[in-house]
C-alpha cells in the first residue's frame, strides 16, 4: 500500500480517483513549543507526521498536512506559539466538515502533543450534527501506543527523533530533568494543564532524561507505535 500525501502533487482529479477505494485520511497534529536545548520545537509535529506517513502505508489512507499549532501555554514563559482551546477545536472541526463534504468517512487524528488531548476529545460532538452518521473522526495519542512512560524531551522523544531525523538532535546539549518533582502521573497530568506549570515542574523544561538516548531505541519505538496504531485503526473499521 501507499500512503497518499496530499500535499505532495495529487490533483483534484486524481483524488476522486483514489477515493473510489480509499475513504480514510489521517491528519497528523503536533505543537510549536521548547523541547530543551537539544530537540527543535517543532519535535512534535515532526513525530505525529512521521507515524502518520508510515501508518498510512499499513492501512491505505490520505495523509493530510500536519497541524503544527497547538495548545502549549503549560509552556510559558518559555517559547510555544499556541491557539486557544476554542480557536484549536474550530480550525480542526472546520477541516473535518471539509473532508468529510469530500467523501472522507473515516478519519484518525494522529496527536503528538499532550495539551492537545483534552479539546480533541470532543471534535465529534459538533461534527455530528452537522455532517452525516456515517462520518466518523478519532483522536489518538501515539504515545498511548508505547509500553515505555512518556516524556518531553527525555529518553523516548529523543530516541524517536533520533531515528527520523538525527541531523535535528544536539546531544551535546541535552540535559536531564533539573527539578524533577515527586508526582504521581495523575498529579503531573493534572498540573501540566494549568498555563506556565511546566517550567515551575521540570525546572528547565525537560521531563526526563536525554541522555540515554539512542536511534535504536527510537526504531523500537516508532515499529511498535505504528505496529499497535495499525491495529487499533483496523479495530475501529
Amino acid at each position: 500500500m501507499v500512503a497518499l500525501n496530499i500535499e505532495y502533487g495529487i490533483t483534484s482529479s486524481e483524488f476522486e480517483n483514489f477515493i473510489m477505494n480509499t475513504r480514510r485520511a489521517i491528519i497528523p497534529v503536533g505543537s510549536l513549543e521548547q523541547h530543551g536545548d537539544h530537540l527543535p520545537v517543532s519535535t512534535d509535529s515532526v513525530i505525529a507526521e512521521h507515524i502518520a506517513k508510515r501508518t498510512a502505508q499499513i492501512v491505505d489512507s490520505f495523509v493530510f498536512p500536519v497541524i503544527s499549532y497547538g495548545i502549549s501555554f503549560e509552556h510559558k514563559p518559555l517559547f510555544n506559539v499556541s491557539v486557544t482551546h476554542s480557536t484549536f477545536i474550530k480550525m480542526i472541526h472546520d477541516i473535518l466538515v471539509s473532508l468529510a463534504e469530500n467523501g472522507l468517512k473515516r478519519i484518525i487524528i494522529i496527536n503528538g502533543h499532550h495539551g492537545n488531548n483534552g479539546a480533541l476529545q470532543y471534535i465529534m460532538h459538533d461534527l455530528y450534527r452537522i455532517v452525516d452518521e456515517n462520518v466518523q473522526a478519532y483522536g489518538i495519542n501515539y504515545w498511548h501506543l508505547l509500553k515505555n512512560e512518556f516524556d518531553h524531551g527525555g529518553e523516548v522523544e529523543t530516541s524517536i527523533m533520533l531515528a527520523i531525523e538525527p541531523t535535528l538532535v544536539r546531544m551535546n546539549k541535552a540535559k536531564a530533568t533539573s527539578n524533577r518533582l515527586s508526582k504521581s502521573k495523575i498529579a503531573y497530568q493534572s498540573m501540566t494543564n494549568n498555563p506556565g506549570s511546566f517550567p515551575k515542574i521540570t525546572g528547565n523544561g525537560i521531563w526526563g532524561d536525554p541522555r540515554n538516548a539512542t536511534a535504536q531505541k527510537g526504531h523500537e519505538f516508532l515499529e511498535q507505535a505504528i505496529k499497535n496504531l495499525a491495529n487499533v485503526i483496523a479495530e475501529l473499521d
